[in-house]
């Protein structure tokens, strides 16, 4: 892969990448996101219904709060950490294949977690090595990728979301049907789609003398306007989305005319369904919305997205009825494609510090790692008031449609 011979420079690059590069890295990120992915849509509510049938919902939305907040501190501390890393294997390379073959290993504890503390332990693990291997796997773009091809690169990873929610509904939901089976996908399919990368990356190598560096974890980053901007409307966005997945099996679960209006269907395999839908739709946006973000700029296509998700969000509230949901998902996923692939282009073009990239795509994260856990909090909130999941899918909808307007004060 052509990743160039440059010497270490801490200014913005400017080399373009080949093909090879870019699909190279859509596909480690690919790796990245099954990692997480089946777990936190499908195999995180099986095994919390598992460990605590009688009490899922708390037992899940607890889980999924340290998991999320450990998340958050995980991506700037590996961050920080593979920014300060000097040697002949590069900054990123060694991290992300530690946390490789550490995923594994955290996939395999929350397979084996019996009780609600051993699957809270685990998910701790895994969530700390998804972190170790995804925070310096972001910092290649920044890194490595010049400007005008950041929305190319973004295209290329932006598939890595939708691929891995197709993973989760075509193989970890439908094909697959034993738990053991099922971990066991996930784990062979990181080392497929993220090892060939990693293993052949070359970074630009640091200089002779290069002074000792340490990692940072200085907040400087929230000092730039727009850095804070671009954060306030991910963590309200990736609030909407947070609600939605975590909520929607769930929903599906306990919606009275289902089994009418499909029988023989599972809500596992319903589930599957939207899932594929709204994947087929992210796949299709996401694929356009990187390029278009080249030359439209990256503000408009975001806000985009951001209304998209919150009409998805709505239509599944307005119209219930089969086949609603599945109208609402198509809608919801071409949004989070737009979304998703032209705001990763947008962050990596806002990072204020270059010599600190891992560090500060790791704050820019803790909007998502946040949303993560303020899900939960909302998804606790409506229940202990006697309401039920509609009211959840309420505050996604409002929240996906503040975070698109937040970039309309962006300077």
């Amino acid at each position: 892969m052509d990743q160039g011979d440059r010497p270490f420079t801490e200014a913005e690059p400017t080399t373009g990448r080949s093909r090879l590069f870019l699909a190279g890295y859509g596909l480690a990120n690919a790796g990245a996101f099954v990692s997480f992915i089946p777990f936190l849509t499908l195999l995180a509510p099986l095994k919390a219904a598992e460990v605590a049938p009688h009490a899922r919902d708390l037992t899940l939305s607890q889980i999924s709060i340290v998991g999320a907040i450990t998340a958050a501190i995980a991506h700037i501390a590996f961050g920080a950490l593979s920014d300060a890393t000097r040697g002949r294997f590069g900054r990123r390379r060694p991290w992300m294949l530690g946390g490789w073959a550490a995923t594994a290993l955290g996939l395999v504890l929350v397979g084996l977690a019996q009780t609600p503390w051993q699957m809270l332990g685990a998910v701790v693990v895994l969530q700390l090595a998804v972190n170790a291997l995804y925070a310096p796997l972001a910092a290649v773009l920044p890194d490595l990728v010049p400007d005008h091809q950041k929305g190319a690169a973004a295209a290329w990873a932006g598939l890595a979301l939708p691929a891995s929610k197709l993973f989760t509904a075509l193989v970890v939901g439908a094909l697959l049907v034993s738990a053991t089976s099922r971990y066991a996908a996930v784990v062979a399919a990181t080392a497929v789609l993220i090892l060939p990368f990693a293993l052949t990356l070359r970074e630009p190598p640091a200089q002779a003398r290069a002074p000792i560096a340490w990692p940072s974890l200085r907040l400087t980053a929230f000092g730039d306007r727009g850095f804070r901007m671009v954060f306030a409307s991910r963590l309200l966005v990736e609030t909407a989305v947070a609600l939605h997945t975590l909520y929607l099996f769930f929903y599906l679960k306990d919606r009275g005319d289902l089994a009418s209006r499909l029988p023989g269907v599972t809500p596992e395999a319903a589930f599957g369904l939207l899932l594929t839908a709204s994947t087929l739709g992210m796949l299709a946006a996401g694929a356009v919305s990187g390029l278009l973000s080249d030359r439209l700029g990256r503000r408009p296509v975001v806000i985009a997205g951001g209304v998209l998700i919150a009409t998805g969000v709505a239509l599944l509230l307005l119209a219930p009825q089969w086949p609603g949901p599945l109208v609402a998902q198509i809608v919801f996923g071409i949004g989070h494609g737009v979304y998703s692939t032209s705001n990763l282009a947008l962050v990596a073009e806002v990072l204020p510090d270059n010599a600190r990239n891992g560090r500060d795509l790791g704050l820019m994260n803790v909007a998502v790692a946040a949303s993560q856990a303020l899900g939960p909090l909302l998804g606790i909130a409506v229940a202990s008031a006697g309401g039920d999941l509609r009211g959840v899918f309420v505050a996604a909808a409002l929240a996906a449609v503040a975070g698109a307007g937040a970039l309309l004060a962006r300077r």
